[in-house]
């Protein structure tokens, strides 16, 4: 093999190495199933309050899911809720129809709760169609300061995401610092008085961040929690698909430029082998 063979050889594995990391790059710029959602499907709150109050009246969470697609799905609805400031057992969540209480099945993971619907949800999400649902919440007597996201989520009888969407509200409770009286003296000293007014603004410094709230005792009691706000971490999924179209597009030239030379360095090779007379 001679030098110029050589160096042909190495420029084309170059150009499939290129080739194969521009490819692999486009792939893991692209979303992870487990997040994606399907097109064509939309989810919105239309009734949050902003507010929620301990032992206040429940409160009711609407939301609503609709489509564009012709094809006619059945829906079940899933809630995730976060809470902070309060505890997992400390918050009520009623499902609800227009016949009454909906069957759900609660999962709990420390101060995170998912209320899912046992059955499909009555009605049939069509284009022009939609489909409903209604959460009652209200928070125990006892219950912190703090708030409180959602995060409902519509499912189609498979068990596929369909669309999701989120929001949050402030949860107003009782002050465990605010409420307690001192036993140790009868006038509190101006040290003190600043140490709890601290307290009341910033939350209790005591609470131990790392004790667990307890399980729940039924399924309809279940505490929630903040969340993060509507817009999610920043995608790279445009910046990764434009480099890896360059890519790919600098590996098929540089493939196509080397075999036109190959190709070229062959003919010659044939025609000096027979000198003309």
């Amino acid at each position: 093999m001679t030098l110029r063979e050589e160096m042909i050889a190495v420029r084309h594995r170059v150009a499939l190495v290129t080739t194969v990391l521009a490819v692999a790059l486009a792939a893991l710029a692209l979303p992870g199933r487990a997040g994606a959602a399907e097109p064509g499907f939309k989810v919105t709150i239309t009734e949050l309050p902003a507010s929620f109050g301990a032992g206040a009246d429940a409160r009711t969470l609407t939301v609503v899911a609709s489509t564009d697609r012709v094809r006619c799905r059945k829906v079940r609805w899933s809630l995730v809720m976060q809470v902070t400031g309060a505890e997992v057992d400390e918050v009520d969540v009623r499902r609800v129809e227009e016949t009454g209480e909906f069957p759900v099945r609660v999962q709990t993971d420390d101060d995170v709760a998912r209320i899912t619907d046992e059955q499909l949800d009555p009605g049939e999400l069509c284009r022009g169609r939609t489909v409903t649902a209604r959460y009652e919440i209200g928070f125990d007597d006892d219950a912190g300061t703090g708030r409180v996201i959602f995060q409902p989520q519509a499912f189609d009888a498979a068990g596929t995401l369909l669309q999701e969407a989120s929001g949050q509200s402030s949860v107003v409770g009782e002050d465990p610092q605010a409420t307690e009286s001192p036993t140790d003296s009868p006038t509190p000293s101006p040290s003190s008085s600043s140490e709890e007014s601290d307290d009341a603004e910033y939350g209790d410094p005591g609470t131990d961040p790392t004790t667990e709230p307890e399980p729940a005792k039924s399924r309809d009691a279940i505490g929630a929690v903040p969340a993060s706000s509507d817009g999610g971490a920043p995608s790279l999924l445009g910046p990764g698909l434009i480099v890896g179209a360059v890519l790919v597009f600098l590996g098929v030239a540089l493939l196509l430029r080397l075999r036109m030379r190959n190709r070229d360095s062959r003919h010659g090779a044939r025609t000096s082998f027979y000198p003309t007379r």
